[in-house]
């Protein structure tokens, strides 16, 4: 579809068409008669998928994404079906380097949460009791997140007291926080527990421990990858989608969501049409949803509080992604690359550092204080040789002004930029890297501001600091009645699960029954 019908009236609209918006949709197309309840995404962009997807250069495939959770009970709700492949060896790679003297220690971490344990005991002995009682009191406070309920009644909270007693205890803290009450101190096994957070974006000292637990659990449960690239998953989400009977446009600009008398009508478009709906789903920045499509003063008057935690909401950092083209004479899997994830760092507190500077407006990596992930997607799923250089944190900057006004200045800032980390990778992971590049395919913020119009080149969504996640996050049921933004998370997981929350809202806990995770079959 690639005309809006300015006079149908839709039972919901769906702003952006990500992993977000996809299963906003999806799930309204499949738990209502789309003939009578009509529903319509609208993308900007001239695909779906947003950062969940894959493109090509020169006939090789670079995947936007880089690694996903477990998400099959959700698939199987929804009628998802995508040929994926799972991490069966290590699920992660860690090169400790000593900035001094350039020695590397590598730290694997195998798939499969038994495993995992079973290997960090073995290899640090002296800390084999803590290790055994971090994991276990992990575990169970993660299994205590299927107990929690999305918009608790007065009763529901009193329950959860009693049902989740380590979240209550734990919920609010820092992951080092929580970390450092287990009396682990092998600097190597403290490092590796700190990748975890890491993978949430935020170094430990600032990552909520919730957030970091869940990606840690999920992620050594099962770790996948579409075996045709991220773009297929999108693209089974959008078969799944208009088999329902769902609408979409892409390459279609919302200008304005409709308010009156404090409930959402619909969105106006950027042609100026006005299409109405009983509901709109927002998945895009929240800032810029809530301040350029409504109205902040309208917020205000309806919820000053709201209004104020939306001024607070703090949206992750931006990166810069390498995808580099490999040729054929490199062999990458007797590098071991066939796992989920490589990370080069300087270790210690050197990410927390880089973020100390982030906060500053200072990109702060050097030849001794560095961390970088190397994913090679591959060897996983076939195809052409390739590696993706993944760098965070990196703020906005004057990317954007160099990408709009001095392009010849932008390229040779994106290349000097690239060359350091190339330069690291080839040093610590790949050597004779460089010799065997054949396509280069630079990211950076400018890229991600451009791409999903966020004002900060955010591409993972909400930040999960303590004050910014679980029940202190900006809710996802509005003040304007009716409207409801589910972003709280990055990851494929965390914006599915925050996609079926609202959803469930809209049909009173018919979905979930309320819950805030989908219930394990007993």
């Amino acid at each position: 579809m690639n005309k809006v019908d300015a006079n149908k009236k839709y039972g919901l609209i769906v702003i952006g068409a990500g992993i977000t918006g996809l299963t906003s949709a999806v799930t309204w197309a499949r738990f209502h008669d789309t003939k009578n309840e009509p529903v319509l995404l609208i993308e900007k962009e001239p695909k779906t998928g947003g950062f969940v997807t894959s493109y090509t250069r020169e006939g090789f495939l670079f995947d936007t994404c880089q690694i996903m959770p477990n998400c099959n009970d959700m698939f199987e709700l929804l009628g998802i079906e995508v040929d994926l492949r799972r991490y069966k060896g290590y699920y992660a790679r860690i090169f400790l380097v000593n900035p001094e003297t350039e020695e590397t220690t590598q730290l694997n971490l195998h798939s499969g949460l038994d495993e995992f344990k079973k290997s960090l005991m073995q290899d640090y002995p002296e800390n084999a009791e803590e290790i055994e009682n971090f994991l276990d009191y992990s575990r169970a406070m993660y299994l205590e997140l299927f107990n929690l309920k999305t918009e608790p009644s007065f009763f529901e909270l009193l329950k959860t007291i009693f049902a989740c007693p380590k979240i209550i205890k734990n919920g609010s803290k820092t992951f080092k926080d929580y970390f450092n009450q287990f009396g682990i101190t092998n600097p190597e096994v403290i490092e590796i527990f700190d990748a975890f957070a890491a993978f949430s974006g935020l170094p430990g000292d600032r990552a909520a421990s919730l957030m970091t637990l869940g990606a840690m659990n999920s992620l050594l449960d099962n770790a996948y990858r579409p075996t045709k690239g991220f773009v297929e998953l999108a693209k089974q989400f959008e078969k799944r989608y208009k088999d329902l009977g769902g609408e979409l446009v892409l390459n279609t600009q919302v200008e304005k969501i409709i308010v009156e008398n404090g409930v959402v009508k619909g969105v106006q478009l950027e042609n100026g049409d006005r299409i109405s709906s009983d509901y709109v789903i927002t998945t895009i920045d929240p800032k810029i949803a809530m301040k350029k499509l409504i109205d902040i003063e309208t917020i205000k008057k309806l919820d000053a509080k709201y209004a104020e935690k939306l001024e607070q909401v703090r949206m992750s950092s931006s990166s810069i992604n390498i995808a580099l083209g490999l040729d054929d004479k490199i062999d990458l899997e007797k590098l071991g690359l066939d796992c989920g994830y490589n990370v080069i760092t300087t270790g210690g507190e050197s990410f927390s550092k880089l973020f100390d500077e982030y906060d500053k407006g200072i990109m702060a990596f050097t030849e001794k204080q560095f961390h970088v992930g190397v994913i090679c997607p591959s060897l996983t799923t076939g195809g052409k040789q390739n590696i993706t250089i993944r760098v965070v944190p990196v703020k906005l900057g004057d990317w954007e002004e160099l990408r709009n006004n001095n392009k010849k200045e932008y390229d040779k800032k994106k290349e000097e930029v690239s060359r350091f980390f190339i330069d690291l990778v080839e040093k610590y992971l790949i050597p004779d890297l460089k010799k065997h590049i054949v396509v280069k395919d630079i990211s950076t913020p400018a890229t991600y501001a451009r791409y999903s119009g966020s004002p900060t080149g955010s591409n993972y969504g909400m930040a999960p600091y303590t004050d910014n996640f679980g029940r202190t996050r900006l809710k996802m049921r509005t003040p304007i009645k009716n409207l409801f933004q589910p972003l709280f998370s990055h990851g494929i997981f965390g914006c599915m699960l925050g996609a079926l929350q609202v959803n469930d809202m809209i049909l009173e806990r018919e979905i979930l029954g309320g819950n805030a995770r989908l219930k394990p079959e007993e």
